[in-house]
């Protein structure tokens, strides 16, 4: 039996539609549909029901489904055992990251990694979610947090100074806040559904509503360009602010918590020849980064 005949039944049952898994894939919507058909065929069975809302799993569908998941499961095993006997690092690598990693740091710490290694290919996830490792939604993960899975590999590699930040033009507007109440008035911007920054300032006894920021939403970058309008105060790291023009730290009694940084792994690292030289590359990049 054709193996892509079942992943795209498989990718189709994961991800809803024909189009998504044709996305996933990177075929055709009818090399999709084409490969369901004749998978059909071959099993005699019908797997989906066609609808007009989408396609729909049938029971035998659903009783299949685990199977097709067991195959590509054996599928992945393989291609990690056969990547242990290459010398030669090549071939994929998946790495996710927050929004603001992704954008401002990423980028310059994978220049040596990739000269070093010139079949390596790398993929970035730029997200603020948290990537399932386990599920294989990413191979290593940069994360602001331990992981709190017993079967991932972690490595902490060092705290990130933060700091409330403003341009210089808003702080001409408003003043530079010299006391808890002084700046306590000046105009926030933070997250939208997110609570991190509620639950973070409460900590340190101020104490915020959603309400209180006049400008609100969950991209961190976003939150950024709009404090480098001049629009409020934000939260960001200082290696970061200090390669914007024009930012100012807001000087007051109390440091915010530094933020630590891991680096993540799947149990596959400790055998895979390619993810440990990722890791490692990574990790000394970002080291150089922050130095």
């Amino acid at each position: 039996m054709d193996w892509n005949l079942v992943r795209s039944y498989l990718m189709v049952a994961e991800h809803g539609s024909t189009l998504a898994a044709a996305r996933h894939l990177e075929v055709t919507q009818s090399t999709i549909s084409r490969h369901l058909s004749e998978l059909e065929r071959q099993l005699s069975v019908q797997l989906f029901d066609r609808r007009k809302t989408g396609l729909v799993l049938t029971d035998k569908g659903h009783e299949l489904l685990r199977h097709a998941k067991q195959m590509d499961n054996v599928a992945d095993r393989l291609q990690t055992e056969a990547a242990h006997f290459s010398s030669a690092v090549s071939g994929t690598v998946r790495i996710s990251a927050s929004e603001v990693l992704a954008v401002d740091v990423l980028p310059y710490c994978l220049d040596k990694l990739l000269e070093d290694n010139p079949a390596l290919q790398i993929e970035i996830v730029a997200s603020n979610e948290t990537s399932n490792l386990l599920s294989r939604e990413a191979d290593i993960a940069l994360r602001m947090f331990p992981p709190d899975q017993q079967d991932l590999i972690s490595r902490h590699l060092f705290d990130l100074p933060i700091g409330f930040y403003a341009h210089k033009d808003y702080l001409r507007k408003h003043g530079i806040p010299k006391t808890m109440d002084e700046f306590s008035a000046h105009r926030f911007i933070g997250f939208d559904i997110s609570p991190l920054f509620i639950e973070g300032a409460k900590r340190m006894g101020m104490k915020f509503k959603r309400e209180d920021f006049q400008i609100r939403t969950d991209s961190i970058m976003v939150q950024n360009q709009c404090a480098m309008a001049g629009l409020g105060l934000v939260v960001m790291q200082d290696q970061l602010a200090g390669k914007v023009p024009n930012l100012k730290k807001i000087s007051l009694d109390f440091d915010l918590p530094q933020l630590p940084l891991y680096i993540v792994a799947q149990q596959e690292l400790r055998a895979s020849r390619k993810l440990r030289v990722v890791y490692d590359g990574l990790a000394e990049g970002l080291a150089g980064f922050y130095s």
